[in-house]
Formats: C-alpha cells, structure tokens, sequence
C-alpha cells in the first residue's frame, strides 16, 4: 500500500551537480520545495523554460527519457523522476542548468539520499491517485507492457537478452518506498560491450564508464561485481517508475512489462491518459476487486 495519503514535497532545498551519460557535459539540478501540490516542474534555467513532467512532453526516447517544450531539451531524467516517485515526493521544482541531468553512479540511490538529506514534508489536501479500471496495453511483435487493476501499485518485468551474461531475468513486487529503497533504487544503467563503440559513433554514452553502468561482456560484466544477481532487470523496474512518474499522478495498477524500454514506458503512459474510461481518480488506495491472471510469458530476443 503507499505509505503517504497526503501530497509531498521536500522539507529544504538541495543541489547535486556532475556531468551527463550522453552528452559528458557538467550539469547541476536544484531541488526546491513547493508551498502547493503542483506537480513535478523541470526549470531550465538558461532559457527559463518550465517543462511539467508530463508524458506529451516526452520524446526522444532512445536510451533516455527526454523533455521536449519550446525548443529546449532536459535528457535522461529518468533516474531523479524514478527516486522521486518511489519516495513518494511528487511535488517539486526541479532547476537544471544545462540540457541533460547527471548521471551519478548510474542509479537512482544518490537522488533518493538527497531526498532523504532535505527530508520530506506532507502538503495541504489529500494525495490523489490514477487507479487503473480495465486493462491497457500495449504491444510491439514480442515486446509488450500493459496496466490491469490491482490494489496499490505492483510491477512484474522482464527481460531477455540472447547472450548468457544477462539471459532472462525477471522480478516482481509491489512498491512501497522501503522496498524501493532496497530493491530497486541502487540497481545501476546497463549495457553491452558490444554495443559501446557503436553508442559513442552516433553521440551516446559519451560519458559512460564503469563508475556509473555495468557493462556485460560475453563472459559477464566487465565491473569488478554486481550490486544484486540480477541487477539488469531491477534497473529496467527504475527506469519503469520513473517513466511512469510522467502520469503526473501515483498510480494504483499491477504493471506488467517483456522486453520493454523507455518508449513503451511513456507508450503506456500516454495510453492511459488518451483512455480516460479505464481508469478514475481515487484518494484511497482501495482494493480493486478485479479478477486477472498472468498470462504465460515466452521468451523473446529483446
């Protein structure tokens, strides 16, 4: 069950600055408190340019999460808004100085410190939630993700990769922000040895080491050790809270996702804002009492 009933923000102010996965430019972002719930506000401070985290803000979605409003950009955002939503912080202004955020360690665990650092203060009112009615999906050959009723917020991921290293991993809970904090939050951006040079010839992972992502070899990752087993796919379930975070409400619903990514995440996001009869507002987070069942996953190359 989510542990606040009441809109969120931060008790005070802080700034964290490094440098960006993609772009390896510096970068600084300020987190400052609301006095009202509004919402999640990216500033780009340069331009002055205030983007709501909103789903039909979103667009190049090619290993990021990515803004887009009046020419200006704010990329992988993904991590802060996965940290700030596990925690349950959903109503902030968030000030960045320059077109992506840093990457940190490659997880979310620094920005749930932070949050942790300024502390967390409840709002006036009564925290609203999207709850999921009848079932959206969506699909794309062997990838697919949907939202189907369920008490609280649950998510169920899997991934398939067709070297040994990563194989199949899958992993299921229901998110409270404890269980963010110790299951999801440190899992670390991933990607394939393989794949590096080809990222760094079109303008990606420019500042990608392995300080801030594990990189997975054919024998195995090339990182001195994994922060859990199967941290692969605990990383996706970040990238999965934080995409979702673009609803511009918590959400109660089971979220089940196979060999998803950043563009079916914000897909699934925008499907259920375009189908207003599948889910209503809430202020409880009441049982569902909606039968479903699992349907068998096979496996497919991601």
């Amino acid at each position: 069950m989510p542990r606040s009933t009441t809109p969120q923000t931060l008790n005070s102010e802080i700034t964290i600055s490094g440098h960006g996965l993609h772009g390896n430019r510096p970068c600084s972002v300020r987190l400052a408190p609301v006095a009202t719930p509004s919402g999640l506000t990216f500033v780009h401070t340069p331009t002055g340019t205030e983007i709501p985290a909103r789903a039909d803000l979103a667009g190049d979605l090619v290993l990021a999460t990515t803004l887009l409003k009046d020419g200006v950009r704010l990329q992988t955002i993904e991590h802060l808004l996965s940290a700030l939503s596990g925690m349950e912080v959903e109503h902030l202004r968030i000030e960045v100085d320059a077109e992506e955020l840093p990457i940190l360690d490659g997880s979310a665990a620094p920005w749930v410190d932070a949050i942790l650092q300024a502390g967390i203060r409840a709002l006036a009112g009564r925290r609203r939630f999207m709850k999921i009615t009848q079932p959206v999906e969506i699909r794309d050959g062997g990838r697919w993700i949907r939202a189907l009723p369920f008490d609280g917020l649950r998510l169920r991921y899997v991934i398939d990769f067709p070297i040994p290293a990563l194989g199949r991993q899958s992993r299921e809970l229901s998110l409270t922000p404890d269980k963010y904090r110790r299951e999801l939050g440190s899992a670390r951006t991933f990607c394939l040895a393989q794949e590096v040079d080809q990222l760094r010839a079109r303008g990606l992972a420019l500042g990608g080491s392995l300080e801030n992502a594990v990189v997975f070899g054919a024998d195995g990752p090339l990182n001195d050790s994994l922060r859990y087993e199967d941290e692969a796919v605990r990383h996706k379930m970040l990238d999965l809270v934080g995409d979702l975070a673009l609803l511009g409400a918590p959400l109660l619903g089971l979220v089940e996702a196979h060999a998803a990514g950043h563009a079916m995440h914000v897909a699934l996001a925008k499907a259920i804002l375009a189908n207003p009869n599948c889910w209503e507002w809430t202020e409880e987070a009441e049982p569902a009492n909606v039968r479903f069942f699992f349907q068998p996953l096979v496996s497919q190359p991601a």
